[in-house]
């Protein structure tokens, strides 16, 4: 079975942690209508993905971090 991820913030679309509730898209990152949310939106929730596993020393800007890790996901990237 060919593994599927979110276009936006790149988690497995596998049932289990995370649903697809509109193509390419888990429930954190579309709206109830299936609509891909502000992209300030969803950078704060992967600020504190990243947040929750990097290291704290140096006092890191994780937003800033979010906001470079997005770019590279297909529904933020620039064309």
């Amino acid at each position: 079975m060919e593994m599927k991820f979110c276009h936006s913030c790149g988690i497995v679309l596998d049932g289990n942690f995370a649903k697809e509730v509109a193509p390419n898209l888990c429930g954190y990152c579309a709206d109830e209508k299936g609509k891909l949310k502000a992209k300030e939106i969803v950078q704060v929730g992967v600020a504190e993905w990243l947040k929750s596993f990097s290291p704290k020393e140096g006092n890191p800007d994780f937003m800033k971090r979010a906001e470079s890790y997005m770019n590279a996901m297909p529904a933020w990237a620039k064309e």
